[in-house]
Parts: C-alpha cells; structure tokens; sequence
C-alpha cells in the first residue's frame, strides 16, 4: 500500500519555490511541504500542528487547486490522481521556476514504491527549518536595508538642513557687515562699483570696502542683503527643528537596526518590525517576515491610510503636496487642499497638480513659488523642457466640471509663471521628500 492511497487533497498552494498539500484521511491530517529554493530543496511531511508554519513559508503569488486523491512521494516532487490521469507536482528544475503540475501517463498505484512515514516526518522538519531559516534570513537583510537606507536619506538630509543653518549664518554676517555702508550706499549713484566707509564697531576707525554691481543700485543691492538675512533668519527656526528631529530619528534607526541585525527568528525579527511601525510607520511594511502574523494588521492600516500626496520639504521648511496620480489629483486639490492654499499645475500638460498649503491671508513667498513650479514642472509630461509655463492659483478658484475625467479641472484666474528649470534645485527638493 503506498503512503497516503486514498488520501484527498484539501488544499494545494503554489508560489514560486514552496508548495504546501493539506492532505485528509479519516482521523487524521498530514502537511506534504516541497521546497525548489537554494540550500533548501526537497521534499518532507509535516503533521497538522505545522500547517500554519509552512503556509507562511508561501511569500509572493499563490497558485491553488486540489486533486482527487494522493498517489506517492517521490524524492522530486509528489505523484496525484486527478480523473482518469495521474500529475506529478515537482519541484522547479532551478531556482527561481515555478512549481508545475506535469501530466503523466496513467500508471499503476501499486507498482509505486512503499515509504516510511517517519522517514517523510524527519524530513519534513528537517526541510521547514532550513526553509524557516533562509526566510528569516532573507526578511533580515531585506529590513536592515531598509532601515539602511532610511539612515542614509536622514544623513543626506542632516547634511542639507546644516548647510541651510551655515548659509543663514553667513548671511547673517555679511548683512552685520553691510551695516556701515548704508548711509553710502544711499547717496552713491548707479555705475559705483565700490562703497567705501569707516567702521567704528570696535572703538577704533577702520576703512571697509564693499564691492557692488555698477549696473545696479547700490542701496537695492544692499537692501537685498538685508532681506536675504531676514529670510534664512525666519526659516533658522525651521531649519533647526528639523535638524535635531532628524538628529533624534537617526539615533532611533540606529536602535532599531541593531535590533533587526541581530534577529535569529521569526519571533525576534517580527518585534523588531514592530517597533520599527511604532517608531516610523511609513519605514514599513517589509514584507517577508516570516512567522510575523501580527506585522500583517499594521500593513493593513498602513495600506488602508495610504495618502493621495507625496510630501516633500522646501528650503525654508514649508511642505508641498504633489498628488501621485489623476484620481490622487483629484483627492488632494478636492479633498486635502483648503481654499486658501496655493495650487498648480504644469500648463496644457498632464501631470501632477501640487498644492502648498499655506496660512489663510498670507501668500507664497517667491522662493516656495519656485519650489513649487519645479514640483509641478518635474511630474508633468513636460519634465525634460528647459522653460515650463506653470499654472497657479489660490485652491478656491479650482473646480471640477460634472462628468470631467480623473485629474481634470477649471481653474479661474489663474496666474502663469514661465519657468526655467534648475535641475541642481530641483535634485535638493526630491531628496527631501517625507517617508521615502
């Protein structure tokens, strides 16, 4: 009598590399676990009580489906009677191809050769712990580089906050430095190409000499020194809040990875996941965790809060949403966006539609106008033209006409600004987007 003759199939599942066969016989359940994965290939039985732990071994598309009754093990794969035919369900004949089932000729039940159960149950355990094993294995690399790669966008953007702190700081002392020119710069005409004036600031005289752009006036030039400073002073604060958050999340990753690089199981890398949701949810999912059945609800909440924007950071701090697609579009300008907030779009194109969310009765200063456009510009068909004519108007001047396809809007009044794209620009705001 061969192993398992008679047995029906409840269930059958197939990815890529495992195959899982729930087979029933009266009073009893097995578990026929296959495996065409590196390192871990073979065949083995497992008793009801593992079922769960080899089904999480199934990672990536499943193909299901059952037989009429269950023949033999053989060393490649498993031998099914299905109608007047008999399949043999084998393991791929390398990594990375599909199990199949492969229609064979009828053949007689009891010409296949006996077995041992107990052999086939050393087998199957011995085969779920090196699946288990690689799978972890697996899910660990694929969590620490995450976590790498979350440190990496951290230092790239501690890196840009401290540049934009040093710069507020240069501009800080090259307008205290403008100071004692101010009277001059007042009476010297177009054309100077240099002020000249005493300072006093330390008790003693000292000749100072500014160089100017005879094209320009000097008290303009001046002046805009002044309202440089002011601007990188106001967007300090900013700045400086974001640095130590940055500061403070990349000590938090640094806990996490070692907790996640040091995960031998299942159990320990699915704390380690969970913490990591805790700290930073939009750091996961990471999927392939095996044996980390409770990661699943947070990656439900996470795909069920999922945002019709992307978020990205000017230099001065402010955020601006850019929809990833038209029904997305139609979410964040319609939905998200308040009536006061600024919106664009790249004009006669299709694209985003970016929104700057702004405090009501102010406008956007020219520099987050600026950044904006370029947003605009970037996700558009347009993204690869020099110059982008980008459309721009206060949200509650934008609708939607009855019947209008996904991302299609009227916008009144509108304003135009004809961009020239600046792509080192450009490059600094992508690089600070949230949550990437």
């Amino acid at each position: 009598m061969s192993l398992f003759s008679g047995a029906r199939v409840q269930r059958l599942e197939i990815t890529s590399d495992v195959g899982v066969l729930q087979l029933r016989l009266p009073g009893a359940t097995w578990v026929v676990l296959l495996s065409g994965r590196a390192g871990a290939r073979g065949v083995g039985v497992l008793a009801r009580a593992d079922l769960g732990r080899a089904r999480a071994l199934l990672t990536g598309e499943r193909a299901r489906g059952a037989a009429a009754g269950f023949l033999q093990l053989d060393d490649a794969g498993v031998w099914l009677a299905r109608g007047e035919h008999v399949f043999c369900v084998r393991l791929p004949e390398r990594s990375g191809t599909a199990l199949h089932e492969e229609p064979r000729q009828v053949v007689d039940p009891a010409a296949l050769p006996g077995e041992d159960l107990v052999d086939w149950l050393e087998r199957g355990q011995a085969l779920l712990e090196r699946l288990e094993g690689s799978s972890v294995e697996a899910a660990r690399r694929a969590v620490v580089a995450k976590v790498e790669r979350e440190r990496g966008r951290l230092e790239r953007r501690v890196k840009a906050v401290a540049g934009d702190l040093a710069r507020g700081r240069e501009a800080e002392a090259e307008a205290e430095a403008a100071r004692v020119f101010v009277a001059e710069a007042a009476r010297a005409p177009r054309g100077t190409a240099a002020l000249r004036a005493v300072d006093w600031s330390s008790g003693e005289p000292v000749a100072r000499e500014l160089a100017v752009d005879p094209a320009r006036r000097p008290r303009d030039q001046i002046e805009a020194i002044f309202a440089r400073a002011r601007r990188l002073k106001r967007g300090a604060l900013v700045a400086q809040a974001r640095l130590e958050e940055a500061e403070q999340k990349q000590a938090r990753l640094a806990r996490l990875l070692e907790s996640a690089a040091a995960a031998t199981s299942a159990d320990d890398l699915a704390r380690a996941c969970d913490a990591m949701r805790r700290e930073d949810p939009a750091l996961l999912p990471v999927r392939g965790v095996v044996g980390a059945s409770a990661s699943k609800r947070p990656a439900a909440r996470a795909r069920a809060e999922r945002l019709p924007y992307r978020t990205f950071v000017s230099a001065s701090g402010a955020r601006l949403l850019v929809g990833r697609g038209a029904t997305d579009n139609d979410d964040l300008t319609l939905r998200v966006a308040r009536p006061h907030d600024l919106w664009l779009h790249a004009k006669g194109e299709r694209g985003a539609h970016v929104v700057v969310p702004l405090s009501k009765g102010h406008d956007a200063p020219a520099d987050l106008l600026v950044d904006a456009a370029h947003l605009a510009a970037h996700f558009s068909d347009a993204r690869d033209e020099a110059v982008v004519d980008v459309t721009y108007a206060p949200r509650r001047y934008v609708r939607k006409p009855r019947g209008a396809a996904p991302g299609q809007v009227l916008v009144e009044r509108e304003k135009v600004i004809v961009l020239r794209l600046d792509r080192a620009r450009l490059a600094t705001l992508l690089g600070r987007e949230e949550g990437t």
